[in-house]
């Protein structure tokens, strides 16, 4: 009950503090990588395409995250926080207010929209066997078959303080996310020297009832994860 009398900044803060004591102990907080001021020579061997259904809300915040992932190089080990590089999504920075779901329930917020980003590096990072060391479902499945643009099971939600997404580049050379977007399209490849080896990639819904979808992230044939979402509401408007 105490929570909800904590203002949302000093939660953040909190959050953050108690997500800085896991890096260290999960031995990551000096193995994550940066912003850097030479490039890679590189090839984008491996790309995912969306279509984007933004507003230009969505698209602004998108392309303010673009601007900060661009100059990250990923060296072999390094850890690629989506946060550490995007940083706060706060009306200060640029970003503006969009759709995001929070707590179940879509809401605006400043950097609405970025989940779409986050879950195309996490879908290509898995199709070129990066390593996934935070990942995050969304709570709740608020789309239908005419609807969804991302397969279910392949998002990655996020949130500034409370949810990261971490990729290793487990791969023996430097990678970068190469980011385009367009008026309706929205595209992540991985970008290095080398050509890349792309598994296959199958999410299968396990189990379904009026309350949940239970879905089983499959590479290669082999169970990696399985994500467990709430359906939408029959009252949802």
């Amino acid at each position: 009950m105490i929570k909800r009398f904590i203002p949302d900044g000093l939660k953040i803060r909190l959050h953050l503090l108690k997500n800085t004591i896991k890096d260290f102990k999960n031995g990551y907080m000096f193995s994550f990588a940066k912003r850097r001021t030479r490039d890679i020579e590189c090839s984008i061997f491996f790309s995912l395409k969306q279509d984007l259904r933004s507003n230009e809300f969505k698209k602004q915040n998108i392309l303010k995250a673009k601007s900060s992932i661009d100059a990250v190089v990923i060296l072999p080990r390094e850890i690629f926080s989506f946060w550490k590089i995007v940083g706060n999504p706060s009306k200060k920075r640029g970003f503006v207010q969009s759709r995001s779901i929070v707590n179940g329930e879509t809401v605006e917020s400043f950097g609405g929209g970025l989940c779409q980003l986050s879950g195309l590096i996490y879908l290509t990072s898995i199709h070129c066997g990066l390593e996934v060391l935070e990942r995050h479902n969304h709570s709740i499945d608020i789309y239908d078959d005419t609807t969804r643009y991302m397969p279910l099971g392949g998002d990655a939600t996020v949130a500034y303080g409370h949810k990261d997404l971490k990729i290793r580049n487990n791969l023996e050379l430097p990678i970068r996310f190469a980011i385009s977007i367009n008026e309706d399209r929205v595209s992540v490849g991985i970008c290095c020297a080398e050509q890349l080896t792309v598994r296959k990639v199958d999410f299968i819904i396990t189990h379904q009832d009026a309350a949940i979808k239970v879905v089983d992230t499959i590479v290669n044939g082999e169970i990696i994860l399985t994500s467990t979402y709430k359906n939408l509401p029959s009252d949802y408007m």
